[in-house]
């Protein structure tokens, strides 16, 4: 669930907004400007209601009042099969991507998915049917390249489940 707050300080990539409700350090943010677009940010401090943020992009545009949605995610990079190869941004935006859709220039607020999801992998699959796994057990791989990405059971995974189904190699 967001959580909504407002801009009272903006000083060059660093801002600060006030919230009412618990809000987590690290935290990914959005600082709406008035035509609407949307700067990302990370959350660095917390201080009472007071937030500091540091904006990933030129803030011009944001004035004190705009609007903070802050998110329940932490920031994060995607990684998996597409990455090797592939040139982005600090943000992650594949920039070859970017150039296409945006123009050779980064335009603020512009975010795209890191790896491409119409690609198809070949997988390997290594746990089988009724086997026990844990969190960040090895059930299969991925191979790009010379480079082989395993497929892992989620990191936060409690305790040991037994796998009901693997797709076939392929």
């Amino acid at each position: 669930m967001s959580m909504i707050g407002r801009i009272v300080t903006v000083y060059g990539n660093m801002v600060t907004a006030e919230v009412e409700g618990i809000v987590r350090q690290n935290a990914v943010a959005y600082c709406k400007r008035a035509d609407g677009v949307k700067l990302m940010s990370e959350i660095i401090r917390v201080r009472g209601k007071l937030v500091d943020m540091q904006v990933f992009e030129l803030t011009r545009g944001l004035k004190v009042g705009d609007e903070v949605e802050i998110t329940d995610e932490l920031l994060s990079v995607e990684l998996g099969p597409g990455l090797i190869g592939m040139v982005y941004d600090g943000l992650q935006n594949p920039l070859a991507e970017m150039a296409i859709h945006h123009g050779n220039f980064l335009t603020p607020g512009h975010y795209l998915k890191a790896l491409n999801r119409e690609k198809l992998w070949d997988f390997t699959p290594v746990a089988s049917i009724g086997s026990s796994v844990k969190a960040s057990d090895n059930l299969g791989k991925v191979q790009e390249n010379i480079f082989d990405h395993f497929i892992m059971a989620p990191f936060n995974l409690r305790g040991e489940w037994k796998v009901k189904s693997v797709a076939p190699a392929g």
